[in-house]
């Protein structure tokens, strides 16, 4: 998902408030794991076809699909826990979650603060608009009011270009919302003009929306904001023994085809909860 950070202060401080809450952060998480006999996965649950909320409300998704088989290849249960995006990397730096899985991109900023697996999905961002609008690149989106979820690379592009880049003095602003159904129920009441989120998620979320439909974000010279973006799961730093057996499954689910039918399965599923 293109998720923000927290400053390495707010870390800390984060760390010194639950110090002695967590589980050990080295040499010993593997056993710790295999001795309760589950291993406890944070994430947001709102981010379709990745992870979402099932027709039973239990949490499903293609990325919690890797998360079942690294738990079954440790042989112990997964404990999926829901919490707000912006929590989770705390969260798994401090030990309290031993695996993070949230459709976190892969950047050199989180990387100072946890490790991340190898890649199992590329992604690029996308815009949600309304079928009559005339948006169609980034700078038409001068004068426009733009929504996204809070935290999410995808946001923080757009926030980028408005405050200090090919949007800035060009009348457009930005809102914040928990999550993208909440931005786009925004957008469904007029409060804006257009959502920013990644690009499955955006199709996902357009085919459920009545009037509604996704569009890749470039610019006029056919360019994205940014790269495109890979997607990991987190581990605590010094936890490699667990990061070995996470990099082991993704390579395994690509290999065999399964990461690529669950992906489609998945959004399949998450876009028919809706009809």
């Amino acid at each position: 998902m293109k998720k923000s950070l927290m400053t390495l202060s707010a870390f800390v401080l984060a760390a010194l408030m639950v110090s002695g809450c967590g589980k050990k952060q080295s040499g010993g998480i593997m056993e710790s794991i295999k001795a309760e006999g589950k291993i406890v996965v944070y994430t947001n649950p709102e981010f379709p076809p990745y992870e979402y909320l099932g027709a039973n409300k239990e949490i499903v998704g293609a990325e919690i699909d890797i998360v079942n088989k690294i738990a079954e290849k440790l042989g112990v249960k997964a404990e999926i826990v829901s919490a707000e995006f912006d929590s989770i990397i705390g969260t798994v730096f401090t030990g309290k979650a031993d695996l993070g899985a949230s459709g976190f991109t892969i950047n050199d900023e989180r990387k100072q603060k946890v490790s991340f697996s190898d890649p199992f999905v590329t992604s690029v961002q996308y815009l949600i608009i309304p079928e009559e609008s005339n948006i169609k690149t980034v700078e038409d989106l001068a004068g426009k009011k733009i929504g996204g979820q809070n935290g999410t690379t995808g946001f923080l592009m757009i926030e980028d270009a408005v405050n200090k880049g090919i949007l800035k003095g060009k009348g457009a602003s930005v809102s914040s919302y928990n999550n993208a159904p909440d931005a786009v129920v925004a957008m469904a009441n007029s409060r804006v003009d257009a959502v920013v989120i990644d690009e499955l998620v955006a199709i996902s979320l357009a085919k459920k929306t009545h009037g509604f439909i996704a569009i890749p974000l470039v610019k006029a010279d056919g360019q994205g904001l940014d790269a495109p973006e890979e997607f990991g799961m987190i581990v605590a730093k010094g936890n490699e023994a667990l990061l070995d057996v996470v990099n082991e499954v993704i390579a395994e689910m690509k290999a065999d085809g399964s990461l690529a039918e669950a992906i489609i399965e998945h959004n399949e599923i998450s876009a028919a909860l809706e009809d």
